[in-house]
């Protein structure tokens, strides 16, 4: 009797990072593994006519392609909830990193018949117009500026992901000197902080932006966030450490997070960003973020 082999959805997106990867490819690299293997491109419907039998959906692409895939499963109320393997192809691959996935595509793909299933946390935002999901951070002020004005500036010129940091970090500190603080109101289980911040993150990754490890401690299946509070008297702390990264150091980040499970945030400012997607509600617009807990399931290699 024949045993059925393991059919894997490939998702995938030709244009993440430098686009040297191709469908062919990596639809040989899955089946020479003894998988069976359908394809999505992430352009187009990419869950639509989902296979019942299917056992895994593979993502191929950058943090913006697994944030696609990820709020489509959660929009559709985990209909084809399956476990997920990332394949990192993007720029920054911060989702990849935090979660110390393989990049090599080869050994990714080897160690899932071994890898362990982890659970993966899902943020919820109360306060736009519908309730939203994100899977990196949702936040306020230098951040959701920085991708605005990234996105003003011509890079077709740059010769890879390395000139796109070096340009964030520059544009990044050129931002510091002469963004204005906002008023927040911050309400946690066991107390309200009213502050002027330059910059408000509730991350579930530890990475975000141009590489930037702002928060070390973070595990995206524990069930909890942290809250990263950038002060208006913290300015020269994130200049210097902005500063060092440009330098090519490796600086740890000078703001301690503050572990949450859900927090009310009162924010008197326009930058707003959930992901890699700038939003722009109102001034004084109150959002309440939640954890729900182990949602998802990731493949994660047991020697990663």
């Amino acid at each position: 009797m024949k045993i059925a082999q393991k059919l894997v959805r490939l998702v995938y997106n030709p244009t993440a990072g430098e686009g040297e990867h191709s469908k062919d490819t990596l639809m040989n690299l899955i089946e020479k593994k003894g998988y069976d293997c359908e394809y999505s491109s992430s352009k187009k419907k990419i869950l639509k006519a989902i296979d019942p039998r299917t056992d895994l959906i593979a993502i191929a692409g950058g943090d913006g392609t697994i944030r696609k895939t990820i709020v489509r499963l959660l929009d559709k109320k985990l209909k084809f909830k399956r476990p997920l393997a990332i394949l990192p192809y993007g720029t920054a691959n911060n989702i990849a990193t935090s979660l110390k996935i393989e990049t090599d595509p080869a050994k990714n793909i080897a160690s899932w018949a071994s890898a362990d299933i982890r659970p993966f946390d899902v943020g919820q935002v109360i306060g736009l117009e519908k309730p939203e999901f994100f899977i990196e951070a949702f936040g306020f002020g230098l951040f959701p500026k920085l991708m605005s004005e990234l996105k003003k500036i011509d890079t077709s010129d740059n010769d890879g992901p390395e000139d796109e940091f070096k340009l964030a970090l520059a544009k990044l500190y050129e931002l510091l000197h002469h963004y204005k603080p906002v008023k927040c109101k911050i309400e946690l289980d066991d107390k309200t902080i009213e502050e002027e911040c330059l910059m408000l993150e509730v991350m579930n990754i530890s990475s975000m932006g141009p590489k930037m490890k702002i928060n070390g401690s973070s595990d995206p299946g524990d069930g909890f966030f942290e809250l990263i509070m950038v002060k208006a008297s913290d300015r020269d702390k994130i200049a210097d450490y902005v500063q060092r990264k440009q330098r090519v150091e490796n600086p740890a980040f000078p703001i301690k997070p503050i572990r949450i499970k859900q927090v009310v945030i009162q924010w008197a400012g326009e930058d707003v960003h959930i992901d890699d997607e700038v939003l722009l509600p109102g001034a004084h617009e109150v959002f309440k973020i939640s954890v729900l807990e182990n949602l998802l399931q990731i493949l994660k290699s047991k020697t990663a």
